[in-house]
């Protein structure tokens, strides 16, 4: 059975909506990432994902690798 978990994301640099594309396309890339949104105007992104499967630490890999610094937003 998946469980699904939604983390959200600080992310740095993004500021336009080519950084929205492409931190959605990064992120959707991900095995185990069942869903994206990004909200461009909180600087946050929301991700459905398995955190079994795909722990904060591969979120935050992706984002890297796409160009993003990001980390664990505080609610």
């Amino acid at each position: 059975m998946t469980t699904n978990n939604q983390t959200i994301l600080a992310v740095q640099g993004m500021n336009c909506a080519s950084c929205v594309r492409h931190i959605d396309e990064a992120l959707k890339d991900v095995n185990g990432v069942s869903g994206v949104e990004v909200r461009l105007r909180e600087g946050k992104v929301l991700v459905q994902h398995d955190p079994n499967n795909v722990p904060v630490a591969i979120l935050v890999n992706a984002l890297k690798d796409a160009g993003y610094e990001s980390s664990l937003a505080r609610t």
